[in-house]
This record gives C-alpha cells, sequence and structure tokens, in this order.
C-alpha cells in the first residue's frame, strides 16, 4: 500500500489515515460494531453508482448488512492513498463471492473482483463521509446474469472485454 500526504502530516492527518486503515479493516473482517465504531452518528454515506445516499449509523448498518449478506467474504485491499486535511482518497480493490442477492440478482456464486475509490472526510476522530466510485457494469459483467430489455433478454457478458482492430 502507497501512502502520500500533501506535506507533512499533521497529528490530525495521520490519525484520519489511520482511522481510515481500521474502517477498512473492520469492513474486511464484517465487524459491524467495529466498522460503526469508526463512523460519525451523522455519517453520510454515498454510492455514485448507484445514485444510493444513506445516512446515519442506522442506517450505513442496514446497507452494510445487505452487503455483507450479497458477498459475506468481502475483502478490502487498500492500494493507494493519498490524504490531505480532513480527506483521506483510496484506491481499494474488493473481492467478493456473490453469495446473497444482490440487486435483485440471486447468488450466483462467482468470485468478484471490484476496483474502487472510495474519499473520506474525517472530524473530530471520526469519519463523516464517505463517497464510494466504482463501475456497476463491471461487478454486473462478473456476476453475469441476464436482464431484459423491451422483454427481450439481454445477456451481459462477462469476463474482460476484449476489442479488435
Amino acid at each position: 500500500m502507497v501512502l502520500e500526504t500533501m506535506g507533512s502530516a499533521s497529528p490530525a492527518v495521520e490519525e484520519n489515515v489511520r482511522l481510515a486503515r481500521e474502517h477498512f479493516a473492520a469492513e474486511s473482517a464484517h465487524d459491524a460494531e467495529r466498522t460503526l465504531a469508526t463512523l460519525a452518528d451523522d455519517i453520510m454515506y454515498r454510492v455514485v453508482a448507484s445514485g444510493e445516499i444513506v445516512r446515519g449509523k442506522a442506517a450505513v448498518a442496514k446497507y452494510y448488512d445487505v452487503w455483507w449478506t450479497a458477498f459475506p467474504d468481502v475483502i478490502i485491499e487498500i492500494k493507494r492513498m493519498v490524504a490531505a486535511g480532513e480527506w483521506v482518497f483510496c484506491e481499494n480493490v474488493a473481492t467478493a463471492t456473490h453469495l446473497g442477492p444482490w440487486l435483485g440478482i440471486p447468488p450466483t456464486g462467482t468470485r468478484v473482483v471490484q476496483n474502487l475509490c472510495a474519499i473520506l472526510r474525517f472530524r473530530d476522530g471520526l469519519m463523516i463521509e464517505e463517497t464510494v466510485y466504482y463501475d456497476q457494469l463491471e461487478r454486473i459483467r462478473q456476476v453475469g446474469s441476464v436482464f431484459t430489455l423491451d422483454g427481450r433478454p439481454l445477456r451481459i457478458p462477462t469476463g474482460p472485454i476484449v476489442t479488435t482492430q
């Protein structure tokens, strides 16, 4: 994992980085109590791919329950972090097996590798905001499902997309 700071890291920035690491470790351990302990009561969690915004610890706990049910073995690997002031930017890779319902898709048993970027904001030693960017189609392609479009089956290709010249 690479850590970069903008200038010399203040104790507050170092604490934010420590808390970011703890947050992702707790998520990877599927430890709701430990994960929620990293969050402020008024946390705002936003998933850009789905447009979902979740506010408050109770709502975020329900979000984690759905996520961990769909992908109960998810592990988050931090690839790179950049920290400045109250912000920590993380490039992560989440690896998991689709073992529960997700977005209306029944479990497939497929192993999924998801590249993502998480932007975290901290105040008074707790996370107050997390915005997650990832390519939802990347995950759907790996899960491999059939959807309908205008009443016709639409197969989302699985595996890497290869282009020819």
